[in-house]
């Protein structure tokens, strides 16, 4: 269970701001203009977000199984922390904050708590998240489907450098009045076993004003720490 949830974190990887500058892979000079419009136009949109909040829905179709693995909750971001609050199929919690992180199950009675560091590839999608990062090291991009008219969601296609356990991720930015610009909307990971993770953001809401103390996790009496690779 924890490793499906730590591969599904990597969903909003490019939520958080000053994580979110892409590459361009070899295209045409007309999809590359085009390209480098639409990362423009996504930075500086998301230069106005100083925090985000979201319900998700998140499933992964497991290869050779019928059966869908769904999870329900909210995610809160800012500057860099993270709260990963699962309400369905059971409680579960994950606190982000810099190069740290607690997975906490109220139910076991037990915190694993590890850090962000190495150069382990394995450590790439929590890099990415915390902001030790970069996206346009890791990945080239291109459109999913084709460049987008004015006012259309954006489809983008990230393709890793080196070896994470993922072939491809693609992205959906979607218009936001609140801000004039884009914001994600949807995520879906298609990995090397041939598990395909997805996540929908939905009730999305920006500069809310959330509280740092929102990102402190105080371990409650009684609760074993596991310290994680």
């Amino acid at each position: 269970m924890f490793k499906i949830i730590q591969k599904n974190i990597l969903l909003v990887l490019i939520v958080l701001p000053g994580a979110l500058f892409l590459p361009i892979m070899t295209v045409s000079a007309e999809e590359n203009k085009a390209v480098q419009k639409v990362v423009s136009d996504i930075q500086a949109s998301y230069e106005k977000i100083n925090d985000l909040q979201s319900d998700f829905v998140q499933t992964v179709e497991i290869d050779g199984f019928d059966t869908t693995y769904i999870s329900k909750g909210k995610v809160f971001i800012k500057k860099g922390k993270m709260l990963w609050d699962y309400i369905e199929p059971g409680k579960q919690m994950i606190y982000v904050n810099g190069d740290g992180f607690d997975f906490y199950v109220p139910d076991h009675k037990q915190v694993i708590r590890s850090r962000i560091g190495g150069q382990s590839d394995a450590h790439l999608p929590l890099k990415l998240l915390s902001g030790l990062g970069r996206l346009d090291q890791d990945f080239d991009v291109s459109f999913e489907i084709e460049p987008p008219k004015p006012g259309e969601a954006v489809h983008l296609k990230l393709i890793p450098k080196k070896h994470i356990g993922v072939n491809q991720i693609v992205i959906t930015f979607i218009p936001s009045e609140e801000i004039k610009g884009l914001v994600i909307d949807q995520v879906v990971l298609y990995e090397e076993n041939g598990n395909i993770s997805t996540s929908i953001f939905e009730k999305v809401q920006i500069n809310a004003g959330l509280n740092d103390d929102l990102f402190e996790f105080e371990i409650p009496e009684g609760i074993e720490i596991i310290q994680g690779p």
